[in-house]
């Protein structure tokens, strides 16, 4: 769940833009929502409806990964402690979300902290639960499971948003390695006597999927995958890149019972609602194990081209498109993309471990069919490291 923009409509400006670019935001159609932010901004407003246009912008440009660019925007505002404390507390959870988005944990940290020095009993409760839920979200995406836990039992989540808890408890327990106790929380959603909105319907479904999956439940998986996807559908519209995010959950559990053509289909579904990076490398990971090389390498530089600047999501496109160079023995450009992993690794959070591991083990194979030992000893080690560090995580 992300922090959505929050609109300040006031008597001396059009609000005509605002309302739209809303409304295209809220359909996921986020080009047409920067236009119609970006004539908003241009508008002789009140300095509050401009710092609340400058929100709004910076974050439709997070979700188009113009990180920089809504850094830029957002910075523009002035007289921060001039504005009302709502104001103040969305600007900052939207300035840590797009720090977050750009790798910069200490800065979201940071500004986190500015939003939760605002709060009071006074603030309304949907900022107050959603300032903790964007907070617990990222601890969980960090692998900083205390501190999310912490942010889960704040005052007023099990009254207020009894859905939100829920979902995060989830997640929560799963990554503690706790699936049975997730289930349990899922099933405990689901079975509420009050109707569920249909967003929460299809967040509940997806998660309890991955996790039928996880203990073999294929056919359930499915089942709920599609359940998901559905009630998305019905909750956002056809087309949102939420719908396209679950065909691509679906998709991967295809490819991993081996349906590689209806996965193959899915996946060019949702890259068609959303060029998404990480469903750009999906696709070109599945087209590279079945050979289709010149395909996949052509989709992993897509995926790379969408990033702005350097972030830890950036870490598995160059990775796999370091490990097809090699496979097509273009060693000389293999080592170079190698590299380009080897310089994101401080990005990575814990749950990133493995897979660092595993790229640079294959680095270091690279390194010693050229005989050069030296820094092929090097990588050995830092892929130990990140071998260590990913099992002592699982056996705490």
């Amino acid at each position: 769940m992300t922090f959505w923009p929050i609109l300040f409509l006031v008597s001396t400006c059009d609000p005509a833009p605002a309302l739209e670019g809303k409304r295209f935001f809220d359909q996921g159609k986020f080009a047409q929502a920067e236009r119609q932010f970006r004539r908003a901004l241009e508008q002789p407003c009140d300095a509050a409806q401009r710092f609340a246009d400058r929100i709004n912008l910076a974050a439709t440009l997070r979700e188009r990964n113009a990180v920089v660019e809504a850094k830029t925007v957002l910075g523009g505002a002035t007289d921060i402690e001039q504005m009302s404390a709502e104001a103040q507390i969305t600007y900052w959870n939207c300035l840590a979300l797009i720090e977050e988005h750009a790798g910069h944990s200490p800065q979201a940290d940071a500004a986190y902290r500015r939003a939760v020095a605002l709060l009071t009993p006074s603030t309304p409760v949907r900022l107050a639960i959603q300032t903790w839920t964007n907070i617990a979200r990222q601890r969980l995406r960090q692998g900083r499971l205390p501190e999310a836990e912490q942010a889960l039992q704040q005052p007023g989540w099990l009254h207020d948003r009894p859905f939100t808890f829920h979902l995060n408890l989830a997640e929560l327990r799963r990554l503690q390695g706790r699936p049975r106790e997730a289930e349990e929380n899922l099933r405990a959603l689901r079975r509420q006597p009050a109707p569920l909105p249909a967003q929460v319907r299809g967040a509940a479904a997806n998660n309890l999927a991955s996790l039928a999956a996880a203990r073999g439940s294929h056919r359930e998986a499915e089942a709920l995958w599609k359940d998901a996807g559905q009630a998305w559908r019905e909750a956002y519209g056809p087309n949102h890149p939420i719908v396209a995010k679950g065909l691509n959950n679906l998709a991967a559990h295809y490819v991993a019972r081996k349906r590689f053509a209806e996965a193959e289909a899915l996946y060019r579904e949702a890259i068609a609602m959303q060029a998404d990076p990480l469903m750009l490398n999906n696709l070109a990971t599945l087209l590279h194990q079945r050979g289709r090389l010149t395909e996949a390498e052509d989709l992993y530089r897509q995926a790379l081209r969408l990033f702005e600047k350097p972030k830890r999501e950036a870490i598995q496109p160059n990775g796999n498109l370091a490990v097809l160079l090699a496979d097509a023995g273009r060693v000389d450009e293999a080592l170079a993309q190698f590299q380009q992993v080897v310089q994101l690794l401080p990005l990575a959070v814990p749950m990133d471990e493995p897979t660092a591991a595993r790229y640079l083990e294959r680095y270091e194979s690279v390194l010693r069919r050229r005989r050069e030992s030296a820094e092929a000893g090097r990588v050995a080690a830092l892929a130990m490291r990140y071998r260590v560090r990913s099992a002592l995580r699982t056996e705490d």
